[in-house]
């Protein structure tokens, strides 16, 4: 898999403070978990947006990767999420892949759609 940092890319820096905010909760940080919680509901917010549309494919990723996150407010199962979080986010900021942007592809209402990350 080929490196791939997209810097000049704003959104892919709301992606990378939410890589390190998931490593500094995971590490221990609590407050790292609201600061993700935020940082994506941001996302939300911002591609409401920009596609106008709930169902736009980007938006639905973030829709899902918030939903993700709320998981952190449940102690009792918050790290095992947390850790796929931080292994699916790693996945977008190194190398531009997203597992839930392939799981959302094969969904019915996205068949036959055009997908992009961002």
């Amino acid at each position: 898999m080929k490196l791939k940092l997209d810097l000049a890319n704003p959104f892919w820096w709301l992606w990378a403070s939410t890589l390190a905010f998931i490593v500094a909760a995971v590490l221990g940080w609590t407050p790292g978990y609201y600061l993700v919680i935020l940082i994506s509901a941001l996302q939300v917010i911002l591609f409401l947006m920009r596609e106008r549309s709930v169902i736009a494919f980007p938006t639905q990723i973030r829709i899902v990767y918030f939903t993700w996150t709320l998981t952190g407010l449940w102690v009792a199962v918050r790290l095992p999420f947390y850790l796929l979080l931080l292994l699916g986010t790693l996945m977008v900021v190194f190398f531009g892949r997203c597992s839930i942007s392939l799981l959302l592809k094969v969904m019915p209402w996205n068949r036959g759609r055009v997908a992009r990350l961002v």
